[in-house]
């Protein structure tokens, strides 16, 4: 039986360059363009026009000039794209931070979020210190 090597984590797979982050693997560089498969096309939007993200199970309504749903996890999606610009607020929400429009600091450290559109999205617990993060709100901040 021939036996081959492990591969180690820093070498690159495929054509996609890939990094070490805490013990995964990942996209080196974010992506720019995410293609949604309709009907009897590929839709290609691009991840400048993207609001926001929603769950739907296995699925992703990607809120743009128009709803998309595209089939992968919002964990996964998330992971493709750039942390400084996309944020996991809820575990069905993720938000676009340039078109954050306003923050209300609800009770038991949520965040109601206004985005550019009008929409408004209820943050969850977990995520407070990563939106505090994100936004540079200290402490010193009102709850």
């Amino acid at each position: 039986m021939l036996s081959l090597p492990p591969l180690r984590p820093t070498e690159p797979v495929g054509d996609e360059p890939f990094v070490l982050q805490a013990g995964t693997r990942g996209p080196a560089t974010p992506a720019t363009r995410i293609p949604v498969r309709s009907v009897n096309r590929i839709v290609i939007v691009p991840v400048e026009s993207i609001v926001r993200l929603e769950a739907e199970d296995n699925y992703v309504r990607i809120w743009a000039e128009r709803p998309y749903l595209h089939k992968e996890t919002l964990t996964s999606l998330v992971s493709r794209l750039d942390p400084t610009v996309f944020l996991r607020v809820h575990r069905s929400h993720a938000v676009n931070l340039t078109l954050v429009r306003e923050l209300r600091p609800q009770l038991h450290g949520e965040y109601t979020i206004l985005l550019t559109d009008g929409t408004t999205i209820v943050s969850g617990r977990s995520y407070r210190a990563r939106i505090q993060q994100a936004f540079g709100l200290g402490r010193g901040e009102p709850d």
